[in-house]
């Protein structure tokens, strides 16, 4: 006999878990800040960031996923994220120095450079800690949007506790690894916005 209550709690953790998984975060978050930055043509630019970050990111993780490098991509073991978080670093410094060379909008080479900086520290710590990349990713994006919105993307900060209460919940992050994984997103981000800005 199970608890329904249980499953519930652990279908909801694992529903969140999916939702704020980085490649979904990515896209309203470029289209967004692209749409404030420079309208219509501001979207074009959005869409080739979430291209050059999420979407070759995701065409690497499918080849180390088929070559047997990674066994699980929903749930990638400590000691198989370092090889692809210096790749991942790597395609996330290039997006960034093609959108300079292009001309994109300030806002988004910043979260493209705050993307470089998260990911490398995520390749510098990983062999030393388990971090949690998806309380990263939803702090970094909220210190984004605050950035650029104000006080209205304070919006997004409810985001975070939810984060961190379903990664807890299905037991795959301890709270120091949640906030670190807050620090380093949260920090990459003002980092990058503090030095394009």
């Amino acid at each position: 006999m199970y608890n329904l209550r249980v499953v519930d709690r652990i279908r909801t953790a694992e529903l969140v878990s999916e939702a704020t998984r980085l490649p979904f975060i990515v896209v309203p978050l470029f289209l967004l800040l692209g749409y404030s930055a420079a309208g219509g043509s501001g979207l074009l630019w959005g869409a080739l960031c979430i291209f050059l970050t999420s979407g070759l990111s995701l065409l690497y993780l499918l080849h180390l996923t088929r070559s047997g490098k990674v066994r699980d991509p929903r749930r990638i073991g400590r000691e198989e994220r370092v090889r692809p978080l210096w790749i991942v670093a790597g395609l996330h410094a290039s997006a960034w120095l093609v959108l300079t060379l292009l001309g994109a909008p300030a806002v988004l080479r910043a979260v493209l450079l705050s993307y470089v900086l998260a990911t490398l520290a995520f390749a510098l710590l990983t062999p030393v800690v388990k971090i949690s990349l998806h309380a990263a990713g939803v702090s970094g994006a909220t210190v984004c949007l605050l950035f650029v919105f104000g006080w209205w993307g304070a919006l997004a900060a409810p985001l975070l506790p939810v984060v961190w209460w379903a990664r807890s919940a299905l037991g795959r992050h301890t709270p120091p690894e949640l906030a670190l994984g807050s620090a380093v997103g949260g920090g990459s981000a003002l980092l990058a916005f503090f030095v394009l800005l």
